[in-house]
């Protein structure tokens, strides 16, 4: 009965060994795509929040260059050149263009979304106002270029700041969803290393039967 009994044990070490092999399988396919998530968390978090804010600094500095041109030429007119101050001001525009159609294309939360536009709406009111007040510099005093011009650069001030928020919290959600992915990573890296022992234990025990089956008159001619 020894051969059954043989048959029996070598089925359950065949099933242990089947699931053991199923887990590492599972396990490299869960290792594989926690390593994928943490590198589309990395890139997110450069592509989509540190080079955006870098640009969102941009785009105030801009902001200030323009006002302070057009400011320059408006206390005198006369001594300015007029076809270079619109050219400055026509390359910040195109500046700020480019900013906003490359923040576009990043990933975008709806709160992002819905400050993004409403400093578009601002920038093109700014720019209409900037162009009418270039070109008709004679006719509009200069009080009421501070009261439509003021308010409508600390909106797109205050756009820019809280866009910059959302980056800053947006970026360490993404970092506290890789450290958490990283902590994943790591537990299946330890059910690894207790598959292989597992798998040793195993080894060790059919090493130990099959000592145990074989009759001991061939033991005893192996020993001599």
């Amino acid at each position: 009965m020894k051969w059954l009994y043989s048959i029996q044990q070598k089925s359950k070490t065949a099933l242990l060994l089947l699931a053991i092999v199923v887990t590492i399988m599972g396990s490299n396919f869960l290792e594989k795509k926690y390593f994928t998530d943490i590198n589309e968390s990395v890139s997110s978090i450069y592509n989509d929040r540190l080079i955006p804010a870098a640009e969102l600094f941009h785009a105030n500095d801009i902001m200030y260059r323009k006002r302070l041109a057009l400011e320059k030429y408006l206390i005198n007119p006369a001594s300015q050149d007029f076809r270079l101050i619109k050219k400055q001001l026509a390359a910040h525009n195109s500046q700020i263009d480019s900013i906003i159609l490359a923040y576009e294309s990043t990933y975008l939360v709806d709160e992002e979304s819905t400050s993004l536009n409403h400093f578009k709406a601002s920038v093109r009111q700014y720019n209409k106002l900037e162009t009418e007040y270039l070109t008709n510099k004679e006719s509009l005093a200069a009080d009421t270029y501070e009261k439509e011009m003021g308010p409508l650069f600390l909106a797109i001030h205050k756009d820019l700041v809280q866009l910059s928020s959302i980056q800053t919290s947006v970026g360490k959600e993404l970092m506290n969803g890789s450290q958490h992915i990283s902590s994943g990573a790591y537990m299946i890296s330890n059910l690894q290393t207790a598959i292989v022992v597992v798998i040793m234990l195993v080894v060790y025990g059919l090493l130990l039967t099959s000592r145990t089956l074989i009759p001991k008159k061939f033991q005893k001619f192996h020993l001599n």
